[in-house]
């Protein structure tokens, strides 16, 4: 069913697209304070050349290609139903590190954002701080505090190298190497330990991770609409596990585990505010995702951007 809905939809694509193609064509700006470069095709911009440049492991050609035709040092897109500029080289990312909340913020695309968010907090008033890293998460990751997580990291490598490595004459090292990080995340982050269960969480991360950079469109049989039931499936399971959570530091108060999600559950602001659950959620599974996607999420925390330094178009 999945497969007879997905070629209806290119099917649709293939007969609708060139007809609003010719009827806008192209939808050239005219301000001249732009960048010079193309929107691309109506509503999906050059969301699909940017994608078969990344399934094709080479996306760094999509940039290639337009800082030659337009400019190196700045050109206009669209991507993921957002207009946007891209900064290129070393002045472009000065520009980006040193003005941060002065001429330029942080964001997250809708698409994006829909798909991170608990469904039922989506259309609330989202913030960067929403999606930021816990503060106090430096702490947690110093050197003195990872001296006492060495002894687990250990001995859980060599039964990774055991398992997944020993046994074969060649392996596939990213894909193992992601999944060492990603259940080592789960055991540092939320002292899961059941394998099972963390192979499960992973594999709908994979998918949520696949509908990040696919066309937003959400209809069944689509990545998008995929990725959006992975969502929902990962902040119900995290649900379960931030419950669990509370009900044992309630219960046994200092004596309770102490980890990452133990500190997100007691830690407050300056107004003595704590995070709801759903925020809990949505941090937890930026976090968790940081093995599979870190070129992303790495974009923003409070003092990196992505490495295609994309920024959004003001409106005029």
């Amino acid at each position: 069913m999945d497969l007879f809905f997905s070629y209806l939809l290119y099917f649709i694509l293939f007969i609708s697209l060139p007809i609003v193609f010719l009827i806008t064509y192209r939808h050239k700006s005219s301000n001249p304070n732009l960048p010079p470069g193309t929107m691309g095709w109506p509503i999906i911009g050059e969301t699909l050349e940017f994608a078969l440049a990344c399934q094709g492991g080479n996306p760094e050609r999509f940039l290639n290609d337009r800082m030659n035709k337009y400019s190196p040092q700045v050109f206009k897109t669209s991507l993921l139903e957002a207009n946007m500029a891209v900064m290129c080289g070393a002045s472009g990312n000065k520009f980006l590190f040193s003005n941060e909340d002065k001429l330029v913020v942080s964001w997250w695309q809708r698409s994006m954002k829909k798909i991170l968010c608990f469904p039922s907090v989506f259309n609330e008033t989202l913030t960067r701080d929403n999606f930021r890293p816990p503060t106090f998460l430096p702490e947690f990751l110093k050197p003195e505090a990872l001296q006492h997580y060495i002894v687990t990291m250990d001995s859980m490598a060599s039964e990774h190298i055991e398992l997944n490595w020993s046994p074969n004459r060649e392996v596939l090292v990213f894909p193992l190497a992601r999944k060492y990080s990603f259940a080592l995340a789960f055991r540092l982050f939320m002292s899961i330990t059941d394998p099972e269960y963390v192979e499960m969480i992973c594999h709908h991360f994979q998918i949520l991770n696949e509908g990040f950079l696919s066309v937003p469109i959400d209809i069944p049989g689509t990545t998008f609409n995929r990725a959006l039931k992975a969502s929902k499936f990962i902040h119900n399971e995290l649900l379960e596990v931030i419950r669990k959570r509370k009900m044992e530091l309630e219960q046994k108060g200092d004596s309770a585990t102490r980890d990452l999600l133990s500190h997100m559950l007691l830690a407050s602001d300056e107004n003595c505010n704590v995070k709801s659950e759903m925020e809990i959620s949505t941090q937890v599974i930026c976090l968790l995702l940081l093995p599979i996607t870190p070129q992303v999420l790495s974009s923003h925390s409070s003092s990196s951007t992505w490495p295609s330094s994309l920024m959004s178009i003001a409106k005029s």
